[in-house]
Parts: structure tokens; C-alpha cells; sequence
């Protein structure tokens, strides 16, 4: 392990050649089948990255984890990632399949709509990730993950129509899979609250990010955070606590411990300077908030990590 905090990608060049040493000159968009991404057993250990991902298994088994949250994946699996989430990869045997990835700009410079990723239910925070569908389904889903990746690979086009004709179909994807997500999740009333608890929940993603390329990790509090969403600090814990259950600061010191695990697990940084990166302006206080948020020390936590995976 190296003594940094989990790494982060914001464009796909990096990502490609630091993950799965793919070269690539498109900064936009990329798709691959599952067998590039590696073999039976294989761990990609967690990272950011500033793309979106469409993703199909329709071979092997396996556990994704989304900000520490895992995810059984088996055949029939599609799943939908947000950038900047925190995403590691266990698999128990070969995936096969499609995954593509996207950034934002690649899909709002070709769209009318000013925030087009909203119009899909399992790209907004907080949202299922992933669902397990029917082989009607996964057949009807590869069928345009195999379109998109013979338009993108097309020799005979310039790599502009490839990339125009490419969106449209990514377009059909995407609206082929909300029907199929829909039909296996109960649709969700967005109203004008939950988008504020969407775009708060967007802060946290970007909690821990460093700002600039610099190692400090940029704070985000209750008061920076209604500033920034223009609106009282009060009302903001209100909405919170009505629709998730916790208040803002509930959720900021989870996110702040959730932080910590991973550092915890996935650096050498002691744990001072972990306590540090994160703001505590002591140790000992690191310590104290970390026992109540996970009922043990750092200390215990990261040994009893080690001796899970002794």
C-alpha cells in the first residue's frame, strides 16, 4: 500500500493507462468488453473517477463496492455508476459483458436539456445502483451495448461521426434501461425537496476530493454546505432529517468515517496523519469521533482489517 489517500482519475486517459494499462486518446467516451478488464480473482482496489459508467454482466459472479456498500453481482447484473464515486471490484471468476464509460460534457454538449443526466432515475444520488434483471432483458440490453461498441470501433467512420452516432445510441441505452429499471424498482417522486437532498448528497461526493491536485482534502460543513446551496442552515438538517432520517451533520460525519475506513484499509498513512488529512486538529479527537461512529479505534479497525484478509 502507498502512503496517499485513495486515488482519483478526471479524465479517462489517466484511468485506462493507471487501471488496466489501455492507451486511449479520447478524453470523452470508451467501452469495453469485461474480458479487458481482467480474469477470475482479480481485486481492483478502490479509486474516483469523473466518469459515468453503464455497465452489463452477462457472465460470472463477483462483489462490487460503491462507497464501501457491496454489491452481488452475478450473470444478468447491470449496473450505474456516478462520477466520483468510490468503486472497488472483487471478482470470483471471469465477467464477461460490456462496460462503457462517459463523462458529463461528453453527453451535455450533444444535448438540449441543461441537466440531461437527471432524466435517468439510476444516475441520481442516492439511487439503486444495480439490479439484477431477466435474460429477455439482459439479451435486449447487450444487444445495444454490441451497437454501441461496432459504431464506436467503426473503421470506415471519422472519429467525429463515430462519437455523434455513438451518443445516439448510448441515448437508446440509456432509455431502454430506465424502462428495465423502472420495472424492477418503484419509480420515485424527485420533488423540489429531494433535489435538495440530491444536490447536498453531491457535495458529499466531492467531499474528500483534493482540491486543486493538492494533498489537503477539501472541508465541507453544514454552514458551507447551505451556502452553497443558497439556503439556511437549519432548513437544510430539516429536509435532511425528513427525508433520509439524518440531519446534515449526521451525514457529513459519515461520510467524514467512511473516509477514514478507506484510508485505513487501502494506505499506510498512520493514524495521526489520517486524522490530520481529515481535518482533526488532534489525534486523539480523530480517535474519539472514529470509536463513535464505528464502535472501535482506528488502531482496532485497521488490525482487525488485516486479519480478515491474513
Amino acid at each position: 500500500m502507498e502512503n496517499q489517500s485513495i486515488p482519483y482519475y478526471d479524465n479517462l486517459p489517466d484511468f485506462l493507462k493507471a487501471v488496466k494499462s489501455i492507451d486511449s486518446t479520447n478524453r470523452c467516451f470508451a467501452t469495453f468488453p469485461f474480458e479487458d478488464f481482467g480474469g477470475p480473482g482479480e481485486i481492483i482496489p478502490p479509486f474516483r473517477s469523473s466518469t459515468y459508467v453503464a455497465a452489463l454482466v452477462t457472465e460470472g459472479t463477483g462483489t462490487i463496492y460503491l462507497d464501501g456498500v457491496p454489491y452481488y453481482v452475478q450473470p444478468g447484473t447491470v449496473y450505474f455508476l456516478r462520477p466520483w464515486t468510490v468503486r472497488s471490484i472483487h471478482k470470483q471468476d471471469q465477467w464477461r459483458g460490456h462496460v462503457l464509460m462517459f463523462t458529463a460534457e461528453y453527453v451535455t454538449k450533444r444535448s438540449v436539456l441543461s441537466d440531461p443526466m437527471r432524466e435517468y432515475p439510476f444516475y441520481r444520488k442516492g439511487a439503486q445502483p444495480l439490479i439484477h434483471i431477466t435474460p429477455e432483458q439482459t439479451s435486449e440490453l447487450r444487444s445495444q451495448f454490441d451497437l454501441i461498441a461496432a459504431e464506436f470501433a467503426h473503421p470506415a467512420r471519422s472519429k467525429a461521426d463515430r462519437l455523434e452516432l455513438t451518443y445516439h445510441l448510448l441515448q437508446a441505452l440509456l432509455v431502454k434501461s430506465r424502462h428495465i429499471y423502472r420495472q424492477n424498482l418503484s419509480a420515485i417522486d424527485y420533488s423540489q425537496p429531494v433535489s435538495l437532498v440530491e444536490r447536498f448528497l453531491s457535495l458529499l461526493q466531492t467531499y474528500h476530493l483534493p482540491s486543486n491536485r493538492q494533498e489537503s482534502s477539501v472541508l465541507l460543513t453544514v454552514h458551507n454546505a447551505a451556502d452553497r446551496l443558497r439556503i439556511h442552515p437549519h432548513y437544510l438538517s430539516d429536509i435532511l432529517k425528513k427525508y433520509t432520517g439524518k440531519t446534515a451533520l449526521q451525514h457529513i460525519r459519515e461520510r467524514t468515517a467512511l473516509e477514514a475506513q478507506n484510508l485505513l484499509q487501502n494506505t499506510e498513512m498512520t493514524v495521526a496523519e489520517i486524522g490530520y488529512h481529515l481535518h482533526f486538529d488532534d489525534p486523539s479527537n480523530f480517535t474519539k469521533f472514529f470509536k463513535s461512529i464505528t464502535g472501535l479505534t482506528p488502531r482496532a479497525y485497521r488490525e482487525k482489517q488485516y486479519a480478515v484478509l491474513a
